[in-house]
């Protein structure tokens, strides 16, 4: 299969992925020091706010590529199989989501960990996105 076999909403979940792909490299970047020994590092916020930024570009290029080529599709509505597809990879996503943050919020607490939790909470809302977008790719061509 060929990205061209691709209809519009399966686009649109690739390239989502792709940028979440990117912007939980950078991530996982930014918080490596802390994971390797580097205790002196300090965390800051600014690298974040560029990394979803980026994200941000990223995902209107992708789109706007992928809308200008489909534009048929693009502004179609979703049909039905589309809308319970989106429903299955919500549900898939949000059990994920939810199952990461209590968990680690409990160990946290349970352990008084209380260092990196905003970019532990945010690569739990990045890595469930992704779940979301992934789930959505195999459904797509599984037909639901």
């Amino acid at each position: 299969m060929t990205l061209k076999d691709l209809s519009f909403r399966e686009k649109s979940a690739l390239v989502t992925l792709v940028a979440l792909t990117a912007l939980l490299i950078f991530t996982l970047n930014i918080i490596w020091p802390f994971f390797s020994g580097y205790e002196e590092a300090i965390l800051e916020m600014k690298p974040l706010w560029g990394a979803v930024i980026f994200f941000i570009v990223l995902q209107i290029i992708g789109h706007s590529v992928v809308a200008a080529r489909n534009a048929k599709e693009a502004n179609a509505n979703a049909d039905e199989r589309e809308k319970l597809i989106v429903l299955k990879s919500n549900f898939y996503a949000s059990h994920v989501l939810g199952f990461v943050v209590i968990g680690y919020l409990g160990i946290s607490m349970l352990f008084q960990i209380p260092f990196l939790s905003i970019y532990f909470v945010f690569i739990a809302f990045v890595v469930a996105e992704m779940i979301n977008c992934i789930s959505q790719l195999i459904l797509f061509q599984r037909g639901v």
